[in-house]
C-alpha cells in the first residue's frame, strides 16, 4: 500500500501583553507606516470631556500623542502648544522600521468592567461606571534614532459626566532623543508632566501604586463625595461677588414648600436657597456706650 503524506506548515504569532495592559491587536485599526504620521479623524461614540471641553473626535499621532482638533506631526515635545493634547510618551518614533500603533473604541462589557474597577480603585471618592474605553497601543515601536523600542498604551475612560486617562507602560528603552510624558490643555491651565528623569523609569513608577501605570481624572469636575450628583457640566454659576446672589431663577416645575408654591428661587452665596428675595449678609454690631 502506498501512503501519500501531506505536510502542512502552520505559523503562529503570539503577542506578549504586559500585565497591566488592556488586550490589543485583535482586529484593531492601525495608523499608517509613515514618519511623523497620524490616523485620520476618529469619531468617538462617547464624546470625551477634557477639562471642560467635549471632544467628539481624536487623532492618534505616531510620535506618542493624541490630539482632538487636528493631527500633529511634531516629534519635539512641547506641551504648551496651544492645543488639548495627551502625550503618554512623546518622542520621535518610527513605525516604518517595525512595531504597530493600533486603536479602537471598546464598549464591550468585559473591558468596561475592567476599567470601571480600576477607576473605582484609584478614585474611591468618585462614583463612576464607564460607558466607553478608547484604547491606543504603541507596540514595540522603534525610536527614529535606533537603539531600542517603546511599548505603551493610553486609555480614555469615560461616561457622560466623567473622564479619566489610564496610561500603561511596558518596555521603554533608554534613549538620547528628547521625550516627554504628560498632558496639557488649550490654555495650559491644566498641565502635567510625569516627574521621572529617564524613559525606562516610566515602566517602574506610578502615581497610583501600580508600577508602570498612571491614572488621571481629566473632565475638570471636582472630586465630589460619592453621595453627590455630578455637577459642573454646562451649569450656570453665581457671580464671583462677596455676599452675592444669582438672578431670579424660574422653575419649570414649581416647588411646593410647606403649603406655599414657588415659581422661582435665588441661590445666595452666604445664605441657603431663597424663594422671594435676594438677601445679603449684614453683620449685626452691638455697641456698648460708656457713660
Amino acid at each position: 500500500l502506498e501512503h501519500n503524506s501531506i505536510f502542512v506548515s502552520l505559523s503562529f504569532t503570539f503577542v506578549l501583553v504586559p500585565a497591566n495592559f488592556l488586550p490589543f491587536g485583535n482586529g484593531e485599526r492601525v495608523t499608517p507606516r509613515l514618519d511623523n504620521g497620524s490616523s485620520e479623524a476618529i469619531t468617538l461614540q462617547q464624546p470625551f470631556k477634557f477639562f471642560g471641553r467635549k471632544h467628539n473626535q481624536t487623532f492618534v499621532n505616531n510620535n506618542g500623542h493624541l490630539t482632538f482638533t487636528e493631527p500633529l506631526s511634531d516629534y519635539i515635545p512641547l506641551l504648551n502648544s496651544g492645543r488639548d493634547i495627551v502625550a503618554p510618551f512623546w518622542t520621535h518614533l518610527d513605525n516604518r522600521r517595525g512595531g504597530t500603533i493600533s486603536y479602537r473604541e471598546d464598549t464591550s462589557t468585559a473591558v468596561l468592567e475592567l476599567v470601571t474597577a480600576a477607576i473605582d480603585q484609584y478614585f474611591p471618592n468618585i462614583t463612576f461606571a464607564a460607558t466607553s474605553s478608547f484604547v491606543t497601543t504603541w507596540d514595540s515601536v522603534p525610536y527614529h534614532s535606533g537603539g531600542g523600542v517603546a511599548t505603551f498604551q493610553v486609555v480614555f475612560v469615560s461616561n457622560v459626566h466623567r473622564s479619566f486617562i489610564l496610561i500603561n507602560y511596558g518596555e521603554i528603552a533608554e534613549t538620547e532623543q528628547m521625550w516627554l510624558a504628560g498632558y496639557n490643555t488649550l490654555d495650559s491651565v491644566h498641565s502635567f508632566t510625569v516627574p521621572v528623569t529617564s524613559a525606562p523609569e516610566l515602566s517602574s513608577s506610578s502615581n497610583i501604586n501600580v508600577n508602570g501605570r498612571r491614572s488621571f481624572h481629566v473632565d475638570g469636575s471636582p472630586n465630589l463625595p460619592t453621595n453627590f450628583l455630578a455637577s459642573g457640566d454646562g451649569e450656570i454659576v453665581n457671580p464671583r461677588a462677596e455676599d452675592g446672589s444669582s438672578d431670579d431663577i424660574f422653575l419649570q416645575q414649581p416647588f411646593k414648600y410647606f403649603g406655599r408654591t414657588y415659581n422661582q428661587i435665588f441661590v445666595s452665596t452666604t445664605f441657603p436657597i431663597l424663594f422671594k428675595l435676594q438677601v445679603f449678609y449684614v453683620p449685626l454690631v452691638f455697641v456698648q456706650n460708656s457713660l
